[in-house]
């Protein structure tokens, strides 16, 4: 009854009746576990219901009880050790200990070894221990973790052919994870095979499916990374087209209505980006706060929804200069750091938030104690992403720009050469191909200017001009960055003629002064600034 009226009552009155029943069957009593593992489960949901952390720790002693109960070759030990692996992954969830994450995966790995094929239950153990490795690549970056989930996802969906009322679990874990790993090396074939899968699995979900919307959200996220690659813009409005059809699929008071909020609002939030429609970011504003509405404080779920509502309170302060859109943004990013203590895998991006928003401050206030916590707070984000961490690479550029604000304003030679360090690592972590190598090259180039200018060290201005050279070849016409990395390797070229006076240096930069001219026909805007520069050059 509780299962379809949600009435707590009812949940209270089941766990009470699973206690007696226990005290009834004391060890070695042979039906104890089973009554063990019925109190762990009720709780469990209780758990899942009204957030009481004492419900959780209580279960997952009492899966652990009943695990003792049922040595192998129980029949009964692998759903043991399934419950209890899927408790310590809720603790996780919640506080972000690597051994809750590490005893789940060890934990799905000895239930996978006692369902060989052909078993019926095989092919859910695949699933849950790859998405058990799925969530520790998330924490530790180890690519290892997310090839091998890609493996076990393909196993469990040779284990379904369709119709298999499972094969759509196993379809979106596959497409899941191949995004993830697309975002990371930026292989096509990954996403275009992610889209492919969603499709598949959403065909098998029609409505009323109760999964559909879960679908529906998946694919518009691919749909969002293709248009942040390829800058489509019926992506993006695909995107939101999914997950409107997703929020309607889940009216309050769904349990997962504040997800699909928070997932509109992002879609939205980007097109307003793009385009500076009002009712889009008018729109943000609402959704982030109907999700808050549903998540109460601590529920580490709250994050995303203030997250939202915070970045677009800052976009309106840089609509606007309204510096008290720009304050409560800092206060609602703040309160999701507060949901995301460490080793929360969340907390890193959480505190970068932070620091963007003070460094909007500081470049509008001037308010020294902004900058000098923005620099705390990416380092604290950077020691949360030791290598090979996926998103490692953001941070070092945060921490690499919040240097650099503090160089240009107090002229400190060790605030610039950190900047360079940092900026070098970030270089390391984009191998070529990738496709936003170029911006990195871009970055150091960048400082290796700034310090030639205030110190003359000619192996700054030759390096400047080896990155500028790379970071060209990157960008092949008609790439839209190819006419400022052209601009900035004839600004570098034309600095070292003026040094030594080199003929060959300037007859270089004339040259690429000319190809960027070229890609700027008139009436455009920065045509007249072009002809200028090659007129000076000549």
């Amino acid at each position: 009854r509780f299962n379809e009226s949600g009435e707590q009552e009812d949940l209270n009155a089941t766990i009470s009746l699973y206690r007696e029943a226990l005290h009834l069957q004391p060890a070695p009593h042979p039906d104890r576990s089973s009554s063990l593992s019925n109190i762990a489960t009720a709780l469990s949901r209780r758990f899942e219901q009204y957030g009481q952390h004492e419900d959780l720790e209580e279960a997952i002693s009492l899966h652990r009880e009943a695990l003792e109960l049922r040595p192998a070759p129980h029949a009964d030990r692998s759903s043991s050790l399934d419950n209890l692996a899927s408790d310590l992954c809720r603790r996780f969830e919640q506080s972000g200990r690597h051994e809750d994450l590490d005893e789940t995966i060890a934990l799905h790995r000895e239930a996978l070894e006692l369902r060989p094929a052909p078993h019926a239950d095989r092919s859910s153990s695949l699933d849950n221990l790859a998405s058990d490795l799925c969530r520790r690549f998330e924490q530790s970056g180890r690519h290892e973790d997310l090839d091998e989930t890609i493996a076990l996802y393909r196993e469990a969906l040779e284990l379904l052919p369709a119709p298999h009322p499972r094969r759509s679990n196993s379809l979106n874990g596959i497409a899941i994870t191949l995004s993830r790993r697309f975002e990371l090396s930026s292989r096509q074939e990954d996403l275009e095979e992610a889209i492919s899968l969603h499709r598949e699995a959403l065909e098998l979900r029609p409505a009323p499916h109760p999964k559909r919307s879960f679908s529906l959200n998946n694919i518009a996220g691919d749909f969002w990374r293709r248009f942040e690659q390829s800058g489509r813009h019926e992506d993006l409005d695909e995107a939101i087209s999914l997950c409107r059809e997703a929020l309607e699929l889940r009216p309050a008071p769904h349990a997962d209505r504040s997800t699909a909020l928070s997932g509109l609002a992002t879609t939205l939030l980007t097109r307003f980006q793009l385009s500076g429609r009002q009712e889009d970011l008018d729109e943000v504003i609402s959704l982030s706060t109907e999700a808050l509405e549903l998540r109460h404080a601590p529920d580490a779920d709250r994050a995303p929804s203030l997250n939202n509502l915070a970045t677009a309170l800052s976009t309106l302060f840089e609509q606007s200069g309204r510096h008290e859109d720009l304050d409560k943004a800092i206060s609602l990013y703040r309160e999701a750091v507060e949901l995301l203590p460490a080793p929360h895998p969340y907390r890193s991006s959480a505190l970068n938030n932070i620091a963007d928003a003070l460094r909007l401050r500081f470049l509008a206030s001037g308010r020294q104690e902004d900058l000098e916590e923005e620099i705390s707070l990416c380092r604290e984000a950077l020691e949360l992403l030791p290598a090979p961490h996926p998103d490692r690479f953001s941070s070092l550029n945060d921490l690499a720009l919040a240097l650099w604000e503090r160089f240009k304003k107090y002229g400190r030679g060790e605030d610039l050469d950190e900047a360079i360090s940092l900026d070098r690592e970030a270089l390391e972590l984009r191998p070529a191909p990738h496709p936003k190598r170029s911006i990195s090259l871009n970055n150091i180039a960048v400082s290796l200017r700034t310090r030639f200018q205030a110190s003359g060290r000619q192996e700054d201005l030759e390096e400047e001009i080896s990155l500028r050279r790379e970071a060209l070849e990157l960008l092949p016409a008609p790439h839209p960055d190819r006419f400022s990395s052209l601009n900035d390797l004839a600004l570098a070229l034309w600095k070292r003629f003026k040094k030594y006076c080199r003929r060959e240096d300037l007859d270089e930069a004339i040259s690429l002064y000319r190809e960027a001219l070229e890609l700027l026909p008139a009436p455009h805007p920065e045509r007249s600034t072009s002809l200028h520069i090659i007129a000076a050059a000549l």
